[in-house]
């Protein structure tokens, strides 16, 4: 036909046929086109959550997708993460923590944990209901990535029972926020946990604003539009604070080098600007 690169061939045909004969183009899948991928194939080669896991994470929900089979590895690498973490943390957990956690953070170890607990409910909650499921698996990868922060951070000695709770917090809200992506996946996990029942029966967990809050926050300062410096100020700040922050910093320092300032333009807990001239 006019128009077209070629003619239309199956798989199997192009398989056949020497590599510089062949010209591979992204198409839609369509039946007609022989090119649809069947979900019984991929199930059987990397398992039902991993092609959630893989369907969820690729795109936005409405999105167009270029299929790549290799893809779905990465949502099993991600669940082999996570049976990794529950399994090696299995024994710290209490099923008892919620009567024992009380609502402070404890020490630094625990209070990291908490707040990456309690920020990652609050946005896997945020993104589930938006049905934004691409950012909803990537907050989900922070949340493992950050609990695997907090236990090396802990260290190989002894463990508080502050962080004992604060781990066994994070690993049930885990497995719960994990299961609306891969079910198969948590329920094994909650079994694991000594957990009866199925993941999705289990109360949601709920968050506490209190504890999602960042300790600190980093204040980008800019000298005429310019980024000069970074700084890390204990949140909530003060634009005064900021604005006192951002004129002592010796790298803006050295870029006013003397110079009169002419204003200083804050955005509060973002950034700081000072105009020279």
């Amino acid at each position: 036909d006019i128009g077209e690169d070629g003619i239309l061939i199956s798989f199997e045909e192009a398989a056949a046929l020497p590599k510089d004969q062949v010209l591979w183009r992204w198409a839609r899948m369509s039946k007609s086109k022989g090119n649809v991928v069947t979900p019984e194939v991929a199930v059987g080669n990397y398992g039902a959550d991993a092609l959630r896991i893989y369907l969820l994470f690729v795109a936005p929900f409405n999105g167009d997708v270029q299929w790549d089979n290799h893809g779905m590895e990465s949502g099993a690498k991600f669940l082999s993460r996570v049976f990794k973490f529950v399994s090696e943390n299995a024994s710290a957990y209490d099923p008892a923590w919620k009567l024992k956690i009380g609502s402070g953070a404890g020490d630094d170890a625990s209070s990291d944990l908490r707040r990456a607990t309690h920020q990652a409910i609050k946005k896997i909650s945020d993104h589930i209901e938006a049905f934004e499921f691409n950012t909803y698996i990537s907050s989900l990868m922070i949340l493992l990535n950050e609990a695997n922060d907090a236990v090396r951070k802990s260290g190989s000695d002894a463990r508080p029972e502050g962080f004992k709770l604060a781990l066994s917090e994070a690993l049930e809200s885990l497995v719960l926020l994990l299961s609306p992506a891969a079910p198969h996946s948590a329920d094994e996990l909650w079994t694991s946990l000594g957990r009866t029942g199925f993941s999705m029966h289990a109360l949601w967990p709920a968050y506490e604003a209190a504890l999602a809050v960042e300790d600190t926050v980093t204040i980008a300062v800019q000298v005429n539009g310019k980024l000069r410096d970074t700084i890390d100020l204990p949140a909530p700040t003060t634009k005064e604070e900021m604005e006192k922050a951002a004129l002592a910093s010796t790298k803006v320092q050295a870029f006013v080098n003397g110079q009169t300032v002419r204003k200083v333009i804050v955005v509060p807990g973002r950034l700081v600007n000072v105009v020279v001239g």
